[in-house]
């Protein structure tokens, strides 16, 4: 296939790994990771069984050979990255064209010489030379406006019109210097540059450089990559300031000052400029403009948040966010404006065009050369926007005819596929139905009333609807909305009882706060009854999280097992917090004991536990050899794992989840939710780390730091953090998820 695999996005704004590949066509693809090892291994053909054990490997979870199959057809034969056995001659790839991309593109020097000049060049970005560069710069504006010149430079270029010619020849002479800087900032990097080309943006003439392979270096390095062209322009108006200042040319001064102007508005960042490439590199989201669609779709009032954003991290989520809201208003302005003044344009075109035409009769007659260049110069500046606005307003229409077409073709579908049913209606005989009976089932809200939009509970649409006296209902947002959906999963009813298991290979991570805040939200959203047993060997002290200390502890239920027959009787054993309605079952914290509780006083505990409580969660110690702790994962239904947000917390994580796979346990690790217990502001597991965890297990959700949480007294659910609250709901539902896919214990 001739595919490049250009590698991984360094610094992605995404929340997974991403890679580039470029193909035969210099198209440059972004994949997921699982199609990325599905190109690398299909690559060149293979059979997909082999496929399959290969990507499994590689990628830590299996993929079937039906999942191989299903990707190749669905999602890679349509970007022409994998070519289907079948095919003869398959069809070339359709290359992506944004409306606000180059086009009439022209190649000015091929990639080979392109890097061939780059490397030479590579010794500027040396950053003493970089630095000295800037205050030169500085000291020569310093030198400009003091020593004056700019209005006597202005008259001799009215005075003879031709000379600003080679103002533009200077100019267009800046522009492949600018392109030069991109290129050798990319080398300089240690990525390859491509071609350096010229062709059409919007409505201008645009040069342009393939730095596409600067994607596999880190953020800094993309940013260099941007910024060079801009660093090319300083040195280069500061060889024209030398050389005014060693003239005196009125034309070298005005070239730098025009120069300095371009450079300013090549940071603009509503187009395809450098400001935007610095932009989009620093929140590490590759094409900005390709997330316009799915932020405007994702804004929308009670509309499920777009793939495409969902995908991005916050920061980069918030970042584009801003930037769309900021562009889009801006660009559709501008083209509102474009179409309202194009017959203006065009007519003033034409009399350009008429002008300079008498202007070069007339300097032919003269056989004036200068100003006959000048003129045809001048017509093909006066050309080259009007093509440029037809490329754009008909690049517009095949766009808006192929949505047009889209939506028809659906609309159409939709009605054969409606012909088809009533058609089959009237060819199958009709079925023999009762007379419908009314009944007292009519009465109930889904018939006698139209459905009710929830009220929002939180933000500025509480505040209309609270404001409004209830009569406008802008609905929830997408984030509460989710917010309900996940509250719905851990409502999951439960046939009998479910035993979750709260464990850490290693002390001081937070394992029991996460014990009593998730058996707290359980308690608090589902309503059945929950109970948290302390079964840490080591005198925990969950108990003394949720109420005064009780006089009764699991060492006490076990003594008067026989005697416990009923819930209310068993209540005695237990403290309840007065918020959350959790129950908790004391260890024995007496320092006259001298033996621990062992597997079978567990086994006997959690049997009786099953007859009065629906959800039984279990604090285990840290001991993941210990014999109790083993017997508590023999009677789990699911595993929590807490962990740190480092290094060391996620190795002694990877660890446990190793044992677990070693002894049996193997079914626990797939199904698990890992915790991560951020410790303080600003924790995040890094990311290679979360994705360990997401390959072998069910979730991975992190609980931001919360002073509430780090007391170590009574903790009341109402204090903590609104953030905190939601990921604790996320882990809840994830538990939950579970509960319908086990089925009844038997």
């Amino acid at each position: 296939m001739g595919l490049q695999f250009l590698g991984a996005v360094q610094g992605s704004g995404l929340r997974d790994p991403s890679f580039l590949v470029r193909r035969i066509d210099d198209q440059v693809v972004q994949l997921s990771e699982l199609l990325h090892l599905v190109v690398v291994h299909a690559d060149p053909p293979r059979p997909s069984a082999e496929v399959a054990d290969a990507v499994s490997a590689a990628y830590g979870r299996t993929l079937t050979v039906e999942g191989v199959e299903h990707l190749i057809t669905t999602r890679l034969e349509p970007l022409g990255l994998v070519v289907a056995e079948e095919d003869e001659e398959p069809l070339r790839p359709t290359r992506a064209r944004p409306l606000l991309a180059l086009s009439l593109k022209a190649t000015l020097l091929p990639a080979r010489r392109t890097r061939m000049v780059a490397s030479l060049l590579s010794p500027l970005f040396w950053p003493p030379v970089v630095l000295a560069a800037l205050v030169a710069l500085v000291v020569a504006d310093v030198a400009l406006v003091v020593g004056g010149g700019f209005w006597e430079a202005v008259g001799e270029v009215f005075a003879t019109p031709t000379t600003a010619l080679l103002i533009y020849a200077m100019l267009i002479v800046s522009a492949v210097i600018h392109e030069l800087g991109h290129a050798t900032a990319c080398r300089y990097g240690g990525a390859d540059p491509g071609e350096i080309g010229v062709g059409v943006y919007i409505v201008f003439p645009a040069f342009y450089t393939d730095v596409t392979d600067s994607y596999r270096l880190g953020r800094g390095g993309r940013v260099r990559t941007d910024l060079g062209g801009l660093y090319f322009n300083v040195l280069t108006v500061l060889g024209l300031v030398l050389a005014h200042l060693a003239t005196g040319s009125g034309l070298l001064l005005l070239t730098a000052l025009a120069l300095q102007v371009q450079m300013v508005q090549q940071l603009i960042p509503v187009v395809r400029f450098d400001g935007y490439f610095i932009l989009s590199d620093l929140a590490g989201v590759p094409d900005l403009f390709s997330r316009v669609g799915p932020v405007l779709r994702s804004l929308r009032p009670g509309q499920p948040v777009d793939p495409r954003v969902s995908e991005l991290r916050p920061r980069a989520r918030r970042f584009v966010t801003a930037w769309v809201l900021l562009v889009v208003p801006l660009l559709s302005a501008a083209l509102v404006w474009l179409v309202w003044s194009l017959p203006q344009l065009v007519q003033h075109g034409r009399e350009g065009i008429a002008l300079q035409q008498l202007v070069f009769d007339v300097a032919w007659q003269r056989r004036d050369w200068p100003a006959m260049a000048l003129a045809v110069i001048s017509i093909g500046l006066l050309l080259v926007p009007l093509a440029g606005v037809t490329v754009v307003l008909w690049r517009l229409a095949t766009t808006l005819t192929t949505l047009v077409r889209r939506g028809l073709a659906a609309r159409v579908r939709s009605w054969e596929d409606s012909m088809d049913d009533r058609m089959s209606a009237f060819d199958a005989p009709p079925p023999a139905t009762e007379p419908a009976v009314l009944s007292a089932a009519d009465f109930t809200d889904a018939i006698m009333y139209a459905p009710r939009v929830p009220p929002p509970r939180q933000g500025w649409r509480r505040a209309v609807y609270e404001g409004s006296g209830r009569v406008v209902n802008p609905g929830p947002s997408a984030t509460e909305l989710r917010r309900h959906e996940l509250e719905r999963r851990l409502r999951t009813p439960i046939h009998g009882s479910r035993r979750v298991v709260v464990l850490s290979r290693k002390g001081g991570v937070g394992k029991t706060t996460i014990s009593l805040a998730l058996g707290s939200t359980f308690a608090m959203l589902r309503g059945d009854r929950v109970i948290a047993v302390d079964a840490n060997p080591d005198a925990g002290n969950l108990a003394h999280r949720v109420a005064p200390p009780h006089d009764r502890t699991i060492t006490d239920v076990l003594r008067d097992l026989d005697e416990i027959t009923s819930y209310a009787t068993l209540r005695r054993y237990t403290s309840q917090a007065l918020e959350s309605r959790l129950e908790v079952l004391a260890s024995d914290d007496d320092p006259r004991i001298g033996m621990a509780l062992d597997r079978d006083d567990y086994h006997r505990l959690v049997e009786l536990l099953d007859q009065f409580y629906n959800l039984i969660l279990l604090d285990t110690g840290t001991g993941i050899l210990d014999s109790a702790n083993q017997g508590l994962l023999s009677e789990a239904d699911q595993i929590v794992l807490v962990v740190r947000a480092g290094l060391d917390g996620g190795r002694a994580g990877a660890l446990t989840l190793d044992w677990m796979e070693q002894h049996g346990f193997g079914d626990l690790v797939s199904r698990a939710v890992v915790v991560v217990n951020a410790q303080r502001h600003g924790a995040a597991p890094p990311e290679k780390m979360r994705r360990h965890f997401e390959k072998r297990c069910q979730r991975v959700v992190t609980v931001p730091w919360d002073g509430a949480l780090e007391q170590g007294a009574l903790t009341d659910m109402s204090s903590l953090h609104r953030k905190t609250r939601d990921s604790l709901v996320d882990i809840a539902a994830a538990v939950a998820d579970n509960f319908v896919r086990m089925g009844a214990r038997s």
